[in-house]
């Protein structure tokens, strides 16, 4: 390919990208992001894993992150935990896991940093609905990917005991 058909086809990925971006936040803004990535994981679920990377597959949560079960419904506990400090977290693996042979995906994603946007750490508490209607939590601390992109994908410092026992201190019933 030609220097200035490459150079063409950058520009119109970027201004595709400039377009789609902006989009894309409204509708998640408009119909909640939870929802904007439960489609997403849904459609990446059927897709073969096999040689994809980490961020385009679903995963299933690990064990250890399992944190206990919030008596409210998936629906109240996105309401709540905004009021317990935590944030709707966008870009973040997908999850699901398979419970008595249904898929079971993730339908929340929360951060909380206690140093604010740019701390060096984070409690990240993933929601899935539980059979009788209440929230399953699964939490672990981590650092924040905003500040250590490098460190967050090498997992330093990652730990499910730690997120588990401060999701309990921040979430009221967990």
């Amino acid at each position: 390919m030609a220097p200035g058909a490459r150079r063409n086809r950058t520009v119109r990925a970027l201004a595709a990208l400039a377009l789609v971006v902006p989009v894309a936040f409204l509708v998640g803004r408009a119909v909640g992001f939870w929802r904007v990535r439960l489609a997403v994981g849904r459609l990446l679920a059927l897709l073969p894993n096999e040689g994809a990377p980490d961020h385009v597959q679903v995963l299933p949560p690990p064990p250890d992150e399992y944190a206990g079960t919030l008596p409210t419904s998936p629906a109240e506990t996105r309401e709540r935990l905004p009021e317990c400090g935590f944030s709707e977290l966008v870009r973040a693996y997908f999850h699901a896991y398979d419970r008595d042979g249904e898929t079971v995906h993730e339908v929340g994603s929360f951060v909380h940093r206690p140093e604010g946007l740019t701390g060096d750490w984070q409690v990240h508490v993933r929601l899935f609905p539980a059979p009788d209607g209440a929230t399953e939590v699964w939490a672990h601390w981590e650092r924040n990917p905003y500040v250590a992109p490098l460190a967050h994908l090498r997992m330093e410092g990652y730990d499910p005991a730690r997120g588990e026992r401060m999701a309990a201190e921040l979430i009221d019933d967990l």
